[in-house]
């Protein structure tokens, strides 16, 4: 495997490429530019038949450090998984990948896979979604305290935005904890935006696709790093 530069978890603000069809593949052998995580978004590969081997021969030729992330439905995601099958995946790919993303719902579950990360000195995003309805500022309130009984890389938290007013919620929650290392990021309407706005209040991270759009509204990374001068 080729060297690889190190996740410097603390930049300003870290720019993750997704990935998310088979013809993406090879994007993950090539050096991404202005690309801090390439993001493999498994779940997509999955429900399309895809098989892990071959996922693992690009892994073993990445350029670039590689964020797992395996979704569940109802955290936004595009498999139904059964009970231990996205465990023994994690448990299979976790050696050839630099990141994983644990939803903060299914963390009691996933509990081997936080261990197994820990262990082999992986870097960590705990998340949590709001993908059906707005969230209220208490809500997220709660999520952050569950949060921080929990030493990871960085915490983020997806909802969904119909108006400035729930875009609003994100950047509150920014300005209210600018030394945690949260990451916020906006679905629906106020997504293109979010992106403009929210790496610029401190967001830690802010997500584009480099070959189809892993969520609705999406944009390409290379419009968002090209606006924000990464």
């Amino acid at each position: 495997m080729p060297s690889l530069r190190r996740i410097n978890w603390k930049k300003p603000v870290l720019a993750v490429g997704c990935i998310s069809t088979p013809a993406g593949l090879p994007l993950i052998v090539r050096p991404q530019p202005q690309t801090d995580l390439v993001e493999l978004r498994y779940d997509t590969f999955h429900s399309n038949g895809a098989d892990p081997d071959e996922i693992i021969g690009y892994l073993r030729k990445r350029q670039n450090p590689i964020l797992l992330t395996l979704r569940t439905r109802r955290e936004g995601g595009s498999h139904s998984w059964k009970s231990t099958e996205r465990i023994l995946l994690f448990e299979k790919l976790i050696p050839y990948v630099d990141a994983v993303d644990l939803e903060l719902q299914n963390l009691k579950l996933l509990q081997p896979v936080l261990r197994l990360a820990r262990d082999r000195s992986k870097g960590i995003i705990l998340s949590a979604h709001s993908v059906q309805r707005k969230l209220t500022y208490g809500k997220a309130l709660r999520w952050l305290d569950i949060f921080r009984r929990h030493r990871v890389n960085a915490y983020k938290i997806s909802a969904l935005t119909r108006t400035p007013k729930d875009l609003g919620v994100l950047v509150r929650l920014l300005l209210d904890f600018p030394k945690l290392r949260l990451a916020v990021m906006a679905m629906g309407p106020m997504a293109p935006l979010s992106r403009q706005v929210l790496p610029l209040l401190g967001s830690k991270l802010v997500y584009g696709y480099l070959d189809t759009p892993a969520a609705k509204n999406q944009p390409p990374l290379k419009d968002i790093t090209a606006k924000l001068e990464f």
